[in-house]
């Protein structure tokens, strides 16, 4: 009775995944757990197997090999996809209100020669203290919108930033919760323009799973004429239903396009009143395809209890025609 009870109970968590249908608490906050199951499955079916349970060792492998197949390609590295036109190398790092360390994140901004560096949990004090570190030096065009409670969000870029269409100057996308989300369209020499968005859902805490699916729906989809390129922490992995939505508008997750879309990021800090849980994938680099993808890493930000992306991207060649002056 036991391994039928799990091998139930692994039916159900892999229908949901395989669906996308998780809704409410304890639902989406499991699902995020994807990957640790995989291995669960099959030691389930291994005990069936001891036991000659021959039912619930046919659910488990089953289940096993269900859950193996969306969580294994993320291991599986495609070769990168150099382009002709610019590289650009981008930075997101959820920095944890004030208590990131600004001048290791300067440093590593300068350290990885990051063109755009995407900020969420900005606060004004945090503000003040990467200008204190030099950022301005770095990277001297800015969107920055922050606030308190982690809903502030910033984008520093080493090229020219200008809003994006629809956008009016100063403002930001504002989801129902009150995040803020900085974004901008920025202009790379040799290539074409590019929107990037700093992205960040609000957390899937209980009570709170509504408004988190809103906001990852609300993000913007790809595949309109300028490229995406969204950076930031999701509060979702592979596994929710919602981020893969998002994706299938035309976006890539660099991470999982170059082998390492398991690579955790977060949590790398007890935070007071935060359980202890297994590491997971919070953080991406949504790339639109037609964007190539080539190295990926994560960083660790002194203080933050999330690890940074660095990803470097490819953008297509510009191939608008020079504009024509007028001739006396």
């Amino acid at each position: 009775m036991v391994l039928w009870g799990v091998a139930a109970v692994l039916a159900g968590f892999t229908l949901v995944r395989l669906t996308g249908s998780e809704r409410g608490t304890p639902l989406v906050q499991i699902m995020a757990f994807t990957p640790y199951t995989a291995p669960i499955a099959l030691l389930a079916a291994v005990a069936a197997a001891i036991t000659d349970a021959v039912g619930p060792w046919l659910v488990c492998i089953l289940a096993w090999a269900a859950l193996s197949a969306v969580v294994v390609p993320r291991l599986l590295a495609s070769r990168p996809q150099g382009r002709p036109g610019a590289t650009l190398r981008v930075m997101t790092a959820n920095i944890l209100y004030d208590r990131g360390d600004m001048a290791a994140l300067a440093k590593q901004v300068k350290i990885d020669d990051v063109d755009v560096l995407a900020v969420q949990e900005l606060t004004t004090g945090a503000l003040d203290a990467l200008d204190a570190a030099g950022i301005d030096g770095l990277l001297p065009f800015r969107v920055t919108h922050p606030a308190r409670h982690g809903h502030g969000s910033a984008l520093f870029s080493r090229h020219p930033l200008t809003p994006a269409d629809g956008v009016q100057p100063g403002l930001a996308r504002q989801h129902p919760c009150g995040m803020l989300q900085a974004g901008a369209t920025v202009h790379v020499p040799g290539a074409g323009p590019v929107h990037v968005e700093s992205a960040h859902p609000c957390a899937p805490r209980p009570g709170h799973t509504r408004c988190w699916a809103r906001n990852l729906a609300a993000q913007p989809p790809a595949g309109g004429p300028v490229p995406q390129i969204l950076l930031g922490d999701f509060n979702a992995t592979l596994d929710h239903g919602p981020l893969r939505r998002l994706l299938r508008t035309g976006y890539r997750d660099a991470a999982a396009a170059r082998g390492r879309g398991l690579a955790p990021t977060w949590p790398f800090q007890r935070i007071r009143g935060q359980r202890t849980v297994p590491w997971v994938t919070l953080d991406h680099v949504l790339a639109d395809r037609r964007i190539g993808i080539g190295d990926v890493g994560t960083r660790t930000v002194p203080g933050s209890d999330h690890r940074a992306v660095i990803a470097e991207l490819h953008l297509a060649a510009d191939t608008a025609p020079p504009t024509q002056g007028t001739q006396e």
